[in-house]
């Protein structure tokens, strides 16, 4: 789940990946996971690219065994904050 470039107001967005962990996942077990920014405001369709970094992880309360990873925004080398970003940590 993260926000999305729209302004004023950004939107929530989310995608779904099937992954089995044994345990509740830590976040040093989730990867950074590439989206294409252009349909969310954060990049041009020549140069789309944008990745997601988990932050926080939660239990999905609609699903069971099911997690929430919250995620920010990051340039595609996956270490530089996207302009988008107002919460990098």
């Amino acid at each position: 789940i993260w926000l999305d470039g729209y302004t004023p107001v950004p939107n929530l967005r989310g995608k779904t990946q099937i992954k089995d962990y044994a345990e509740f996942p830590t976040l040093d077990q989730l990867p950074l996971w590439g989206f294409d920014g252009s349909s969310t405001m954060q990049a041009e369709g020549h140069s789309s690219d944008c990745v997601l970094k988990p932050v926080a992880i939660y239990p999905d309360p609609a699903r069971s065994n099911g997690v929430l990873v919250m995620c920010e925004v990051m340039m595609p080398d996956g270490v530089t904050p996207h302009a988008s970003n107002k919460r990098a940590t």
